[in-house]
């Protein structure tokens, strides 16, 4: 059952504040021949997380690229976006951070010339350095490092913490600090209007992931919190012991409308007195609540790509039939975590069909079948919706009532002859058709290629990030065709 801590937490006023940390990508790295080190940046990150939350404010959102960028997305837009609606800026202070352009641009476009916003930044000194941009100078910071008397300086952290109650001590101030920010100053009317406004008994079950997975849960469960749901169990932390943990796995359940499960190559631990590691004992109670309640989903995130290439292309099947076989109301997501978040949002707050467009990804043959599956994971956002990737002689997919449906084709090494099969079978239900031709293939019958209603786009390659997807759908005018924008 949840303790009294989790109760106390839960009273508490959502601050809705977030902390953009801006540092180097070299303050990261982890030490030459030394796994087990973090980076300072992510051990920093972790330290002070966990001191905000145990101090009440898990709610205070600690933004971090590492967790809440996937590699396929648009990076510039993103981080922006970030910019634009965070309340506190915390820079990390360095040599390296001083000779990248994008960490000045970064505190730049927080402030974006308005100077009280200074007083929101909270400076983080890694390093002692000279040459500090206009914005900072006088900001008092916080130090972790210290001069001694010979003149040396001793770092609080390097391969390591070298000197636990500095560190600490210091960590507790900025804590503090950005507590005092985010709860005491009343907030501007911007703020105001992009306070993530939590919904009421709207709670996700995203079950404790072993340690190979928890960069993807942390991913996924802020994405849920910034989109006003809760995530049970807090912090994706479970007790120690069996007992106490499959109590509070029961209770969270009870509270929850769909779970979600991480299955990687390690099932990860077991806890104290049990049989089973966390990983089966969540799934194992999540099947027992959906035979009680006879209806809660569950979600079995299999991916066929671990994050971080830690193993070979997996099948996202073999892998859930180690525990044991699907059940009715499970399903198997086997794309990356980025699209089992846009997938999740999308099936929890389903979208008004009228301001959404309906995309159709399409292959005339198993050999362009996987430019189609590409294509339609790169197109997923929240304006949007693809349908499952479509293939030439399967069943027509079922379609939201008075939408307009845009079908996408990519064509590869089809010959003219299978593409025209694929829009005959399509004609049916397309409003719209647009080809992107590709290099490859019978290009003498490619380059004549016409048919009345069909768009032939020429493409070089499909588009490598989100970013580029969305901006190949503004050029084609799909997105405005979709809301009613089009001349």
């Amino acid at each position: 059952m949840l303790t009294s801590t989790d109760t106390d937490n839960a009273r508490r006023p959502n601050f809705g504040g977030t902390v953009f940390i801006s540092y180097a990508r070299a303050d990261d790295e982890k030490p030459p021949f030394d796994d087990a080190t973090e980076g300072w940046v992510t051990f920093f990150w972790r330290q002070l997380r966990w001191k905000l939350t145990n101090a009440g404010l898990h709610e205070a959102k600690l933004w971090l690229d590492r967790y809440e960028i996937d590699p396929a997305e648009d990076f510039t837009t993103k981080i922006e976006m970030a910019i634009r609606e965070a309340r506190l800026l915390l820079p990390i202070l360095s040599l390296n951070w001083i000779q990248r352009a994008y960490c000045i641009n970064e505190l730049e476009r927080f402030v974006a010339g308005d100077t009280s916003r200074r007083e929101d930044i909270v400076l983080v000194k890694k390093q002692e350095t000279s040459d500090v941009p206009e914005l900072l100078k006088n900001l008092e910071g916080y130090r972790f490092f210290a001069s001694e008397p010979s003149g040396k300086i001793r770092d609080f952290y390097w391969r390591g913490l070298k000197d636990q109650a500095a560190y600490f001590d210091t960590l507790k101030s900025i804590a503090h600090r950005i507590a005092d920010r985010l709860i005491d100053r009343p907030r501007s009317a911007l703020a105001t209007t992009q306070q993530t406004v939590k919904r009421n008994n709207r709670v996700i079950f995203l079950a404790a992931p072993s340690d190979d997975l928890r960069d993807a849960w942390q991913r996924l469960a802020n994405d849920l919190d910034g989109a006003g749901f809760t995530v049970l169990p807090v912090d994706g932390r479970l007790p120690d012991t069996a007992t106490n943990a499959e109590a509070r796995i029961r209770t969270a359940l009870g509270t929850a409308e769909i779970s979600v499960h991480f299955l990687g190559e390690s099932e990860g631990a077991t806890p104290n007195g049990g049989g089973e590691t966390y990983t089966r004992l969540q799934l194992r109670l999540a099947r027992e609540n959906a035979a009680a309640r006879l209806c809660f989903d569950r979600i079995l995130w299999a991916p066929k790509w671990l994050p971080g290439g830690q193993a070979d292309k997996r099948d996202p099947f073999e892998v859930v039939d180690r525990f044991g076989p699907l059940c009715d109301g499970e399903h198997v997501f086997a794309e990356e975590v980025t699209n089992l978040s846009q997938w999740l949002r999308g099936r929890l707050d389903p979208p008004d069909p009228q301001s959404v467009t309906q995309l159709l990804v399409a292959a005339a043959i198993d050999a362009d079948s996987g430019l189609a599956t590409t294509l339609a994971s790169r197109l997923q956002s929240d304006q949007t919706s693809i349908l499952s990737p479509y293939f030439c002689g399967d069943p027509l997919p079922g379609l939201a009532e008075g939408t307009t449906t845009v079908v996408l084709i990519p064509w590869g090494d089809a010959t003219r002859n299978e593409v025209e099969a694929l829009l005959a079978d399509l004609s049916a239900i397309a409003s719209r058709t647009v080809l992107l031709r590709l290099p490859g293939g019978d290009t003498t019958a490619k380059a004549p290629f016409f048919k009345t209603g069909v768009d032939i786009e020429p493409v070089t390659e499909l588009p490598p990030t989100r970013g580029a997807a969305h901006d190949l759908l503004t050029r084609l005018e799909v997105l405005k065709s979709a809301t009613g924008q089009r001349a």
